[in-house]
């Protein structure tokens, strides 16, 4: 029986947080260096998108346009 390549990701997955978990309760990685190696470890984010003269243009990321700045408050302080 053969197994699906999902499952062998799951079960490869599943050994190796196994690992990174045995190593941490024994002391020779910390809680960050996990971090770190699972941030590592998760796959890249995609490409930049393919751009032809007929295609329309990519909506701006909403997280990455630019408000103009606000003016400066006004205190009106009478002394």
């Amino acid at each position: 029986m053969t197994s699906t390549p999902s499952q062998d990701a799951e079960f490869t997955r599943k050994v190796a947080l196994g690992i990174l978990s045995t190593l941490q309760h024994k002391g020779l990685i910390s809680a960050g260096e996990v971090d770190a190696i699972l941030r590592a470890a998760m796959p890249k984010a995609p490409g930049p998108l393919k751009v032809t003269p007929a295609s329309p243009p990519p909506k701006p990321d909403a997280s990455r346009v630019r408000r103009e700045a606000l003016p400066p408050p006004v205190f009106d302080i009478e002394l």
